[in-house]
């Protein structure tokens, strides 16, 4: 006769699963019986072994039902392997709200998660007192999503959880099953657990390939590309740095910024201030450096470029603005607005347009100093010439009078065969806007545009 193990869970979703996975172990041995407390509950449960799904299900259990006597295992959990891949797909660093209806249970969770490889998020348990988690974007639930906040924009059910194989030996071993019962068990419960490998390696496998793609691609482009964590670590040092910086990438990343960087500037430039690019002399070499951020891991991206490419490129892009004709395509007309000061204004700038005067505009960002600008070019003698924009605050010094003035042939290492003429010459007959133009000081430039325009721009 077959002995008899019982089955106690805490809800019927669970109870199915969990006997699902007992009859495929070890339906051919045992007669298994199933029930759970949020359905009808016998007062005396009879059979050999009684089998908790939790601790909780246990102490909630323990005064309510006579097991007689019976062998009481509390079962331990594992995360379905079927779920591994869509958690190796969050990404690294993620802040991970577990949310479970026991607190136990959810820090069990927690290091059942950490056990099976899933260690490159950021686990944080659920609380049923607490309402708000910060930077909490993505929530991992074993079946009790409704508890989830309603502000977690992405929530994952990883289902019912398996019973591991720590419980499963220990019921082998309850049970006295023979040496051939215990290897057929043994082989069914790990057919499950090579696929976990299987998945586990191949993810392995596709992060390791991803990495070197990346790598290779950020070795083989000419700008420097430093990227630094939310911790201030170095992430990415490539071979551009290497030679600017004579360092190995070896020894910056997972190093500390200012560990790595003696420059006080530059480091206090990448990870706090605001400016999104500025002019350093690193090691002899004048390098203009942008910055970006990706918000989802909160990481800083700076891209060193030196100035001779930022010209050229700035060269380009000015030369592809030519064809399309430099044109303002704004008149008064596309000024509406009923206030008095506005038609004042309207009024002072038609007067304006008509003289051969430099012309300032004033006014805080949005209130339209270039709409005023392209409606003053469109209204003057000037209109049929070009109409040039050039947005001041995004170059450095060196590149602004490079771009404002030219260059002759040779005047610098990288410089344009043949030299360049700058953006007044190419302005010629037209209208120049300089946009921004009083957001910072330029030094030198400041002197060279009085001369150039007659007044202090």
């Amino acid at each position: 006769m077959k002995k008899k193990l019982v089955l106690i869970t805490g809800s019927k979703q669970t109870r199915i699963i969990l006997h699902n996975q007992l009859k495929e172990l070890l339906g051919d041995y045992i007669f298994i019986e199933c029930f759970a407390i949020d359905e009808e509950l016998p007062r005396k449960i009879d059979g050999d072994v009684v089998l908790y799904s939790s601790e909780s299900i246990y102490h909630e259990m323990k005064n309510r039902l006579d097991v007689q006597h019976a062998h009481e295992i509390v079962g331990n959990r594992t995360i379905h392997h079927k779920h591994i891949n869509e958690l190796l797909k969050i990404p690294a660093h993620t802040k991970v709200l577990i949310v479970n209806d026991d607190d136990k249970e959810t820090l069990k969770l927690i290091e059942s998660l950490y056990q099976v490889g899933i260690n490159h998020v950021q686990f944080i348990p659920f609380k049923k007192q607490k309402t708000y988690y910060e930077g909490v974007e993505i929530a991992v639930s074993p079946g009790e999503v409704h508890l989830c906040p309603p502000y977690v924009k992405h929530v994952i059910d990883i289902g019912v959880r398996l019973f591991d194989m720590a419980t499963i030996f220990e019921l082998i071993k309850s049970f006295g099953f023979n040496q051939s019962n215990h290897s057929i068990i043994w082989d069914r419960y790990l057919r499950n657990i090579i696929v976990l490998q299987k998945k586990l390696i191949e993810a392995e496998g596709k992060m390791k390939e991803l990495h070197l793609h990346v790598k290779s691609i950020v070795n083989v482009v000419e700008d420097g590309i430093l990227a630094v964590d939310f911790n201030r670590k170095i992430t990415l040092f490539n071979k551009r740095l290497e030679s600017l910086f004579q360092l190995a990438s070896s020894d910056a990343i997972d190093h500390e910024i200012q560990s790595v960087i003696s420059n006080k500037g530059l480091v206090e430039f990448i990870i706090s201030s605001d400016e999104k690019s500025q002019y350093f002399n690193i090691n002899g070499y004048e390098m203009v450096i942008y910055k970006s951020m990706i918000e989802k891991s909160n990481t800083t991206v700076a891209t060193f470029k030196s100035v001779n490419q930022a010209v050229e490129i700035e060269g380009k892009a000015q030369s592809e603005l030519r064809k399309n004709g430099f044109s303002a395509k704004y008149n008064y007309q596309d000024i509406i607005g009923e206030h008095p000061a506005l038609l004042k204004t309207i009024e002072i700038s038609r007067k304006m347009a008509a003289t051969e005067y430099p012309i300032l505009i004033q006014g805080e960002t949005g209130t339209g100093k270039e709409l005023f600008a392209q409606a003053i070019h469109n209204h003057s003698t000037r209109k049929n010439g070009p109409f040039l924009a050039v947005n001041c605050s995004a170059m450095t010094d060196t590149l602004l009078e490079s771009e404002l003035f030219g260059y002759e042939e040779a005047s610098f290492t990288g410089a344009q065969k043949g030299g360049k003429k700058g953006l007044f010459e190419s302005a010629d007959k037209g209208t120049i806007f300089l946009d921004e133009i009083g957001v910072r000081p330029y030094g030198h430039i400041e002197n060279l545009l009085r001369q150039e325009m007659g007044v202090c721009a």
